[in-house]
């Protein structure tokens, strides 16, 4: 059947990812990734391509052997000599190690912290998963400002550094492995030589898929730098720079995207948003942009449509952490069409839940509260959803943008429960009866050990807990 030919592409892609990473990255990169297998097939949640992989005979025999042996990469090697002079050259340089995986950039960054006068940073993006904890913002910026001061020297980074934040100029850039886009390579060998010589060096496995990308890569350079000559070329005389002669261009493009009836046609974005990807795609599309502090929902496209972004893995946090189905019920409240838009793939995956717990929850989001459910690839796919809708909303019914919601606020008999259930050992429901029970939250506080004994369902163990923290010292 066709899902069975999707299985085995499936489990084909996995066991060739797995070779790129023995070519190019390095054993403890694999060893990683082959762990993250075996726990995805024994999770509930696994794939079925995983676990035919988990249980292959020549796989079995090939994790063990990974297992016992310490064999490093050569490219481990040569970026502690490669560093590792550069430092001893000037002790006052600052150096990216870039690579496309965080195994690896944990595999570096180990390197590194045994050598003398090195003082690296793992610097990666905020999303987590199975033994691979993501930074957040906050920490992010910690590690840029002490990468400024001296504090590390040398950051062993992923892609989250080649663009959008505020990174000093480094003496040297190192890629761990070429890449074939020719945009992010010119991002991150900008990162050196902006206020003085810099150096950039690119490491290459030979006869492997390294080689590949490197001159492809090269190849999409030159054939940019060859464009920029002609368009220099071309100049009218009284453009002094090239930007001046483009931009007009730009311009004028941009102009002419009411051929495709994108004039016009607005956002309105929640202020947490805007660092998104997908409010830069938004940007690209030509679409205008309006930062407001929404109380409801993330962006907002008419009157009647509101639209909560969630990635596949937010998804899954806010259903745990109970706070998914008050922000649905937020937006439903306060738009006549609301939306949600499900970004990323992972859904069924991106921690150990039961499926069953995800379909109950969307056929409940779209039944009972009426919410639109929509799913895109990533923060371009999105972007062009919102665009389409937008245009739909504002161009084809004319109706205009306007932001109302707020949030719900709790209701005291809520608030009530909520201080109750605080105290360990006490649920919801537990908390409602006490309340029934007492009358109030300052009557259950008061209760002595044999009154609260006396509730129904309340026991020794739920009383004496009540009554150690309403009663006992504060020790903090």
């Amino acid at each position: 059947s066709v899902y069975a030919a999707i299985s085995v592409v499936a489990e084909i892609m996995k066991v060739n990812h797995a070779v790129e990473i023995i070519e190019t990255q390095g054993m403890e990169s694999l060893r990683k990734y082959m762990e993250r297998l075996e726990h995805e097939a024994y999770s509930k949640s696994g794939s079925k391509a995983s676990k035919r992989l988990a249980e292959d005979l020549y796989m079995r025999q090939a994790i063990h052997r990974i297992k016992d042996t310490d064999t490093e990469h050569p490219k481990l090697e040569m970026v502690r000599n490669i560093v590792s002079r550069q430092i001893a050259g000037r002790p006052e340089s600052r150096v990216i190690v870039f690579t496309n995986y965080r195994d690896t950039a944990d595999m570096v960054t180990a390197s590194l912290e045994a050598m003398e006068d090195i003082h690296p940073v793992r610097f990666v993006g905020q999303s987590s998963k199975y033994k691979d904890k993501g930074l957040t913002q906050k920490q992010q910026v910690q590690i840029i400002e002490d990468f400024k001061k001296g504090v590390y020297n040398v950051l062993v980074a992923t892609s989250v550094a080649e663009e959008g934040l505020d990174i000093p100029s480094t003496d040297l850039v190192v890629f761990y492995e070429p890449i074939p886009s020719e945009i992010r390579s010119i991002q991150r060998k900008g990162r050196t030589a902006r206020k003085h010589a810099g150096r950039v060096v690119v490491l290459v496995t030979k006869g492997t898929r390294d080689e590949g990308y490197y001159w492809s890569s090269l190849s999409k350079e030159r054939r940019m730098q060859s464009n920029m000559k002609e368009l220099q070329e071309i100049m009218p005389a009284n453009a002094t720079t090239l930007e001046q002669y483009v931009q007009p261009q730009v311009e004028k493009d941009q102009k002419n995207l009411s051929e495709f009836g994108n004039e016009g046609i607005r956002v309105v974005i929640d202020h947490r948003e805007v660092r998104s990807q997908v409010a830069r795609e938004l940007e690209k599309l030509g679409m205008d942009i309006d930062v407001k502090t929404l109380e409801v929902g993330d962006y907002v496209i008419s009157e009647r449509i509101a639209i909560e972004r969630k990635s596949a893995e937010d998804f899954v946090s806010s259903l745990l952490n109970n706070t998914l189905f008050e922000q649905i019920s937020n937006i439903s409240r306060s738009y006549q069409k609301p939306v949600l838009l499900i970004e990323g793939e992972g859904l069924f995956s991106a921690r150990q839940i039961n499926p069953r717990s995800i379909h109950g929850t969307l056929a409940s989001i779209g039944i009972d509260f009426g919410v639109s459910i929509f799913y895109t690839r990533d923060a371009e796919d999105s972007a062009m959803l919102i665009q389409t809708l937008a245009k739909r909303e504002q161009s084809d019914e004319q109706r205009e943008i306007k932001v109302h919601g707020k949030k719900a606020s709790q209701m005291l008999s809520e608030q009530q429960e909520y201080i109750v259930s605080a105290i360990n050992d006490i649920g919801p429901k537990a908390a409602k009866t006490l309340l029934k029970h007492f009358g109030s939250v300052e009557n259950v506080m008061k209760a002595e050990y044999e009154e609260l004994i006396k509730v129904q369902n309340i026991g020794p163990k739920t009383a004496s807990r009540i009554r150690e923290v309403v009663s006992g010292d504060y020790k903090g």
